[in-house]
């Protein structure tokens, strides 16, 4: 309390600021290079919008298993221009990250590509088509749906996981399926 006049007057209170929360961001870039980082922030909606830039998985960290694995994680950066967002990290530790976030969600059954979702070169890539990309070196090839087709940039989901967060692959990161023989 201060006085105003002789006259004691009360303080305005601090207006109080929400609490931290812990959260992963990750994601592989273009190329398939594992990349990840941990934020500890009360205003995720700057967190939410660069991840979606970059394509990457935004988990608030509310389990045990993703604890662990957070503190190995570095710390993240959100700057304006991007840069230094998502540092890379190791194989292991982001195949370990896919392990905690979608261990539970199940493969949907998808039925086997007809040959007219194949496309038999690069130039016929198109959206709708189905393909093989690359999620890291560790993690291996999955069957995945094309969203867009920019130049040499493909943004794709998996076909058996249509809930988990599209992704963008360079060309050299995508293989195209052989249609069967007649």
């Amino acid at each position: 309390m201060t006085k105003k006049n002789g006259k004691p007057t009360a303080q305005p209170k601090a207006a109080q600021q929400p609490e931290a929360k812990p959260y992963i961001v990750f994601g592989a870039d273009e190329y398939a290079r594992p990349r990840a980082a941990r934020f500890l922030t009360s205003e995720i909606e700057p967190l939410q919008m660069a991840a979606a830039a970059m394509n990457a998985r935004l988990f608030e960290v509310n389990t045990p298993e993703l604890a662990e694995i957070m503190n190995t994680l570095p710390a993240g950066r959100l700057h304006a221009s991007g840069d230094g967002f998502l540092p890379y990290v190791k194989g292991q530790t982001y195949s370990e990250l896919l392990s905690a976030t979608v261990a539970d969600e199940w493969p949907q059954p998808a039925s086997s590509p007809k040959a007219k979702d194949l496309p038999t070169s690069w130039d016929q890539v198109s959206p709708g088509h189905i393909v093989i990309a690359r999620e890291t070196f560790e993690c291996g090839w999955w069957e995945a749906v094309v969203i867009e087709r920019t130049g040499d940039l493909v943004k794709l989901r998996y076909r058996d996981y249509p809930k988990y967060s599209p992704i963008v692959r360079h060309r050299s990161a995508v293989a195209l399926i052989g249609a069967a023989a007649p």
